[in-house]
């Protein structure tokens, strides 16, 4: 592939509620400018950019793939993204790094829930929108088109109409250049003199529209003198780039319809780097990483897209954000999943470089002596949380390797250990996220785990105040084992913890044996009393105790102090807490009720109720137990149009019939151990 300038290059993504068509309009895409030979089929499982087994099982996209091609002169390249929720970290990725962005829209069901959320997620680019798989039954563009424009308003604008629907549909009109492009033939032809109604009256809609912003040209409109084909693109392009129009493209990306003019409106309306205020600006590098992929045989393939300055092979950069000298080997051109060696990758550029020794998705790569640390990736925060759960004893041995480099790849997954539990948590995006996540593990570096509902992190703590007697006597021949302590309990307020108190007078329990009754008593905080979870929030006083000269000993006093402390705590009103979550859940305001009673139902507290555009944001506080499937929950109840974030607020004491039940649940899995 050829060297291109900064102006010559257009970084563009695809997106789209799931199932509109970005895959199969891209393989199209490629195929007419050349790029491949072949057109596959995402039924066949041979697209260029839906490549990952997963993908191929699936028939969906769940991960961004990078498809460069050369129209008039310039490069295009194309970042085909997932169109399902779950993969949105995928969408974080490419928005980062495109200057434009393609908005598909299914021309049978119109816009959808997933339009919306990607032209929210898009809504700092230049956007052009394409209504696609009009040669399907029932596609009407022109409602899809009033849609969009009562959607995102009138700068909503037509670019292109289509002649005929369905299976009549045999070609599209360009209405910038008044010409029509039809299926299976090359180049434009004349407008069909019984398409021209319709459009002289969209064009009239697309030529008032860019006039408005250009105050020479609203003149000559009012006027009645003609409006040029070049001023009206000038106009245009000026407007797609102050986000103040969006053209409305047609398309049948399996028929291979109206592929020119989309072509032709991406080179011509959409910005190259260096339109970009500080884009392909400066001679010294800048590069991020936006994407990693581990592979157990290739090793890792970092994919860059270039800011300013040169990437070149068998060269030296200096990764940023680690301080550290990076040694860059070959570069390549990616299409897919093929690679194209190249000697260098100029501003405004994306490639990928392989078996980078200390570089991670988000990190810079410039020049050690005039370094430029570029922003990062804002990643959605994770709202799906499994236990992971090895299959056998060699799985457990390398699950912490293999999941390290599996997040590498997909950082908008997480993994922690969750000390209370014991459990290894791995959150997410959604169900299907993690699902893709464990598969790729099996695959990939040969771990096998499954994935269950995380266990409730609760803790155990006292309402009131006891004392108790901790003995731990025995005598067997030789040395026996001899501690007696007295212990009281009170609880602390909460967060304050732990506290342990020494009131022994008199040396009834010699100095010397004083820590050792305290790491008893700290040891059995960990483990709980009642039902197996930490302790907290308790002052414990040593107050007296008794002792031998010859049988006692740091061991005896150790566990007379847990025995101590057991005995005193059951006795002080033990309550379990759990967690608590700060809940803010935004969903479009007719499901704003049905979603205040579903979270009453899961002990909710509501906080309060805030408009946000056609929006209602709940904010509220829900125990963690009630939420570790809200996820899908919302999901279901807002038909995909709700999402929500939650972090740890507080504890609060479990109610007494559900405390019950769980320290009868713990019983049973004490019973079964033994």
């Amino acid at each position: 592939m050829k060297e291109y300038a900064p102006a010559q290059l257009r970084n563009v993504g695809l997106f789209s509620h799931g199932g509109a068509g970005k895959t199969t309009l891209s393989e199209a895409l490629l195929f007419r400018a050349g790029a491949i030979t072949r057109m596959g089929s995402v039924e066949d499982g041979n697209t260029t950019t839906d490549f990952d087994p997963d993908e191929v099982r699936r028939q969906m996209s769940v991960s961004l793939a990078v498809a460069p091609l050369e129209w008039q002169g310039n490069k295009i390249n194309l970042l085909d993204t997932p169109g399902y929720a779950d993969f949105y970290g995928e969408v974080a990725e490419a928005t980062r790094v495109i200057d434009g962005a393609l908005v598909l829209i299914d021309g049978v069901a119109g816009p959808q829930v997933g339009t919306d959320a990607v032209w929210k997620r898009t809504g700092s680019l230049p956007r052009l929108l394409v209504v696609n798989k009009l040669d399907r039954e029932n596609s009407d563009f022109r409602s899809s088109l009033d849609a969009l424009r009562e959607r995102y308003g009138k700068g909503v604008v037509p670019l292109a109409f289509p002649i005929g629907r369905a299976d009549s549909l045999s070609g599209v009109i360009d209405l910038l250049e008044g010409k029509a492009y039809m299926a299976g033939k090359q180049g434009p032809e004349a407008v069909p003199p019984a398409e021209q109604g319709t459009i002289d009256q969209l064009r009239e809609m697309l030529v008032e529209s860019a006039c408005e912003l250009d105050d020479d040209l609203i003149n000559k409109y009012l006027e009645g003198e003609d409006i040029t084909t070049e001023e009206l693109a000038k106009a245009l392009r000026q407007g797609v780039l102050e986000q103040k129009l969006f053209p409305v493209l047609a398309t049948a990306g399996g028929r291979s319809i109206g592929l020119d003019p989309l072509l032709n409106a991406i080179v011509q309306l959409l910005p190259s780097p260096a339109d970009v205020d500080g884009q392909a600006d400066g001679s010294k590098l800048a590069a991020l990483v936006f994407k990693t992929v581990s592979d157990p045989n290739i090793g890792r393939l970092s994919y860059v897209r270039v800011y300013s300055g040169t990437l070149t092979a068998d060269s030296h950069v200096w990764n940023v954000q680690k301080s550290k000298d990076e040694r860059i080997g070959q570069v390549f051109h990616i299409r897919g999943k093929s690679q194209e060696p190249t000697q260098r990758l100029v501003s405004g550029d994306i490639g990928v470089i392989p078996k980078l020794s200390e570089s991670v998705t988000g990190d810079t790569l410039s020049t050690r002596d005039a370094s430029t640390e570029l922003a990062g990736i804002d990643y959605p925060a994770a709202a799906h949380f499994a236990s992971v759960h090895p299959k056998s004893r060699n799985d457990v041995d390398k699950l912490s390797t293999a999941m390290g480099r599996l997040l590498e790849e997909d950082p908008s997954l997480q993994m922690h250990r969750e000390t209370s539990t014991n459990e290894v948590i791995l959150s997410g995006l959604g169900d299907s996220h993690l699902e893709v996540a464990i598969q790729r593990l099996q695959r990939k570096f040969g771990v096998n785990v499954t994935l269950d509902v995380p266990k409730v992190a609760y803790r155990e703590t006292i309402t009131g105040k006891a004392a108790a007697e901790g003995r731990h006597v025995r005598q067997s021949g030789g040395h026996g084992q001899y501690g007696v302590v007295n212990l009281e309990l009170e609880p602390t307020s909460r967060g304050e913890g732990f506290q342990f108190v020494d009131k022994v007078v008199g040396g009834v329990v010699p100095r010397q044996f004083i820590p050792a009754v305290e790491k008893g008593i700290r040891e059995t905080l960990d483990t709980g009393v009642i039902a197996g979870y930490p302790v907290v929030d308790v002052r414990v006083a040593l107050v007296f105790g008794k002792y031998h000269p010859v049988d006692s000993s740091e061991a005896a006093f150790k566990t007379a102090g847990a025995v101590g402390f057991k005995a005193a705590f059951s006795q002080a009103n033990p309550v379990l807490l759990e967690p608590v979550m700060h809940v803010e859940v935004s969903v479009p305001s007719e499901f704003a009720g049905d979603i205040m009673g579903d979270l009453n139902t899961r002990r909710a507290h509501i906080h309060g109720m805030t408009p946000d555009g056609p929006n209602t944001v709940i904010e509220a506080s829900v125990p963690q137990s009630e939420m570790l499937r809200y996820a899908t929950d919302l999901r279901s109840m807002t038909q995909g149009r709700g999402s929500y974030a939650m972090r740890v607020s507080h504890y609060d004491p479990v109610p007494a019939h559900l405390q019950q039940k769980i320290i009868e649940e713990h019983k049973k899995e004490l019973d079964g151990e033994h």
